[in-house]
């Protein structure tokens, strides 16, 4: 049975406030549990129905698991289909691992929002074998439930920091580690040449990369549209530029 204080904790953990008072996140659904489960992440707890548990006894022996009724589901899952388990886990913190950092691309974000866009980018940086993600403090909660669902399970994988970026880049890049940004008036990406290792920029759904980091960035990119209507759509989602950009980087030899 799910004590009332457990419950609002759960309840709370919606707000970024209470995810830091209480350094937890929510994780939901069978799918992002078991990911959870083979991680290296610290479990709170594992909530969830009878025959979840039945099923998984084996890969629980060392977690506190509560046995919880279909009323007390329904009061703390964002699901309109109740999941048959939630569990909380603690919000890890990275050390930077500077020398490995320089010798491989990673994404460095600029006001990314919308935690669902946040999320996606995560799951998109896994694909394609990015490790390390820079966030700004506009930045959406990396552990926001939103973001934690939509990444489908890479922020068990990609490790996200947030940090003052100016002093990340100007700290970081050199000649053999250049910034690579993604604007509307940048190269065409297809014929740039790039680099097996740099920050590459992405900024905000609205604004794009804010004047100040756009200044310390070495190499201005774009998706060009291959649309032949003028009507066409003006820009990309950032997750699925993400994802383009990514792409070409990491198909080049």
């Amino acid at each position: 049975m799910l004590s009332k204080q457990l419950t609002k904790i759960v309840q709370n953990l919606e707000k970024k406030k209470f995810r830091e008072k209480y350094n937890l996140f929510k994780i939901e659904g069978e799918k992002l549990v078991g990911e959870l489960l083979r991680s290296s992440f610290k479990i709170h707890s594992v909530l969830a129905f009878p025959e979840w548990i039945e099923r998984n006894r084996q890969t629980l022996s060392h977690v506190n698991v509560m046995e919880i009724r279909q009323r007390e589901m329904a009061e703390i899952s964002n699901f309109q289909s109740l999941p048959e388990v939630i569990a909380l886990a603690e919000i890890p913190e990275y050390d930077r691992e500077d020398t490995e950092i320089r010798q491989t691309l990673s994404l460095v974000l600029n006001g990314i929002q919308d935690p669902g866009n946040l999320g996606t980018i995560l799951r998109v940086a896994d694909w394609f074998g990015i490790r390390h993600v820079f966030c700004d403090t506009d930045c959406a909660g990396v552990f926001n439930p939103k973001c934690v669902q939509a990444s489908m399970g890479a922020i068990f994988r990609v490790k996200s920091y947030y940090t003052d970026l100016i002093s990340l880049i100007r700290n970081t890049k050199n000649e053999d580690f250049p910034v690579f940004g993604t604007f509307l008036d940048g190269e065409n990406i297809y014929e740039s040449k790039l680099s097996n290792r740099g920050f590459i920029v992405m900024g905000n759904e609205g604004k794009g990369i804010s004047e100040e980091i756009r200044q310390w960035t070495d190499r201005k990119l774009t998706i060009p549209s291959f649309a032949r209507n003028e009507c066409s759509t003006e820009s990309l989602n950032v997750g699925v530029a993400t994802g383009i950009i990514l792409s070409e980087f990491k198909r080049r030899p």
